[in-house]
């Protein structure tokens, strides 16, 4: 759903009755649990509706189709699940660390409690080259509060702009890879242990924070990555 797309469907819904919006959001809502459960290329619009509770001839009178469906529920989970903006909230001035953490707790929360979602997000996005593009764009704008801050953290080392997106997004791209792989494709290797959100949000970290400082998060910071602090070439 392009940018145009995605505002003209906002200003149909506008219009719609009080009653119609709430029916229109219980779909909505129905349309995420069926898509956690069954993934979205196996959900029918019956499987909405009576997960909805709503009269199977409606949903056409809401919806254009399953597919544009499917997109603005979609785009509203990542939508919903950045909230840039409270991110930092409770995070000290200049605890890198704790910037980090934040920004990482939030995208780890997200595959651990929808992973069926992210599958979607992902087999969409290799289906749809815009919701490709707007999930990228989205990633981008999660890295970008810190390639703008890399020239004062690294004055000597001179960096462009480009070449900072390039080291934060290789390094980011490696939490991303491993959280696909746990959450949502199970490899066996990876999940014979369990992971709480917060191990996992601290691993990811305290790699990142690794490649990108050369050093260890500070003292205290590493619970169950601790023994990681012995991994230093002597």
């Amino acid at each position: 759903m392009t940018k145009k797309t995605s505002k003209t469907a906002a200003a149909a819904a506008r219009s719609i009755s009080p009653k119609g919006q709430k029916a229109r959001a219980k779909l909505k809502t129905a349309a995420l649990a069926v898509m956690e459960e069954v993934g979205y290329h196996r959900m029918r619009t019956t499987d909405v509706t009576v997960s909805a509770g709503v009269a199977s001839g409606l949903f056409y009178h809401y919806f254009k189709d399953l597919k544009s469906l499917t997109r603005e529920v979609l785009e509203d989970f990542v939508a919903a699940s950045l909230r840039v903006e409270d991110i930092e909230k409770d995070v000290s001035k200049g605890d890198w660390y704790g910037r980090m953490f934040a920004h990482n707790r939030l995208v780890v929360q997200a595959y651990a409690e929808r992973p069926g979602i992210m599958r979607c997000l992902l087999q969409l996005a290799d289906e749809d080259e815009d919701f490709s593009l707007l999930l990228r764009k989205n990633f981008i704008r999660q890295l970008r509060w810190l390639t703008q801050q890399m020239p004062r953290l690294f004055s000597q080392a001179d960096m462009s702009e480009h070449q900072s997106m390039m080291v934060v997004y290789t390094l980011a791209g490696t939490g991303e890879t491993i959280l696909r792989d746990y959450y949502v494709n199970q490899e066996a290797v990876l999940v014979g242990s369990e992971l709480d959100v917060d191990q996992m949000t601290e691993l990811i970290t305290v790699m990142f924070y690794r490649g990108l400082f050369l050093e260890n998060p500070p003292e205290g910071k590493m619970r169950y990555t601790a023994n990681l602090q012995a991994m230093r070439k002597s």
